[in-house]
């Protein structure tokens, strides 16, 4: 259900229909994009336990919190946990049965993870917590343990990211709460048929990150320069990237863009005055080719 700018999970949280990513930004190009997405209506922020960016986060929240336009209840802040990262890979420190990983007791180390993140944020509860990767060796585990979390009330909602059918079936099979999200990468060159239905039918908000990560790869002037595409755009005087943000949203998919600019961030949230037909919205999906941005494998052994 879309309540205005908001989609109501399936646990009645309501979740803004996009965000604002924030991996790798920190201090004043930070706080610029936050205060900058937050003044054109975006109360998501997106951030990960393993991002090296919580702690200014909250710094910088801290801030805007402190001029007073905007408080904590105003923004929907989503985290994950997950493994440590060393320049963005992964490093089989947490959530692995192996010897690199110091700590198997992995319902204790998902705590611990989640009151990090916390004090980092400077926040007493966190709106969506994610599994980051589906964890093939513990993933029963972590997920009982969010439910714990959840029950608590030091999270608002659950869910997950990067998980295909196979692994939210292996969660259906123990949990007591259903994941209410699942970010993934999606966009008009990866539509994710199989993960999409699912969410659908199991009343799981889909969330894309990295939307426009293809149209910045260059990898894309076949969509980009197609007639069906320069077409939708002349029809509503909207950018490439603009229409793209607009079909996630008409297809009830959460798109979660990464913009320092004012410019950009501007043009990310000035998508609400239009929307695509039926058939527009068809057209784009004819791109689909199954392109995936990131090498599942390299991100979580057995994926």
């Amino acid at each position: 259900m879309n309540e205005g700018r908001k989609y109501r999970l399936n646990n009645d949280v309501l979740m803004p229909v996009i965000g604002q990513g924030t991996y790798h930004m920190t201090r004043k190009v930070l706080y610029d994009a936050m205060l900058g997405a937050f003044d054109c209506g975006c109360a998501l922020l997106d951030t990960a336990h393993s991002y090296p960016n919580e702690e200014s986060i909250g710094n910088e929240l801290a801030k805007i919190f402190n001029g007073g336009k905007y408080l904590r209840k105003d923004v929907f802040i989503t985290s994950k946990i997950g493994d440590r990262l060393d320049n963005g890979m992964p490093m089989g420190y947490y959530f692995y049965n192996s010897s690199s990983c110091p700590n198997h007791d992995h319902k204790a180390m998902v705590r611990q993870q989640v009151e990090d993140s916390l004090k980092k944020l400077r926040t007493d509860y966190i709106d969506l917590l994610l599994i980051h990767w589906p964890y093939n060796d513990c993933l029963e585990d972590i997920w009982m343990a969010m439910e714990d979390l959840y029950r608590q009330g030091i999270v608002r909602a659950i869910g997950v990211s990067n998980h295909k059918v196979r692994h939210l079936k292996r969660i259906e099979k123990v949990a007591t709460v259903q994941p209410m999200v699942n970010q993934m990468y999606f966009s008009p060159l990866n539509i994710q048929p199989d993960v999409y239905n699912y969410c659908q039918a199991n009343n799981i908000r889909l969330e894309a990150y990295s939307p426009l990560m293809f149209l910045r790869q260059g990898i894309a002037p076949h969509f980009c320069e197609s007639d069906g595409v320069k077409a939708i755009c002349k029809k509503y005087n909207k950018s490439v990237a603009q229409v793209v943000l607009r079909w996630n949203i008409d297809k009830g998919v959460i798109p979660i863009p990464k913009a320092s600019s004012l410019e950009h961030i501007k043009a990310n949230y000035d998508v609400f005055d239009f929307s695509l037909t039926e058939e527009e919205v068809k057209l784009i999906d004819g791109f689909n080719e199954d392109y995936q941005y990131l090498p599942e494998s390299m991100y979580c052994p057995g994926y």
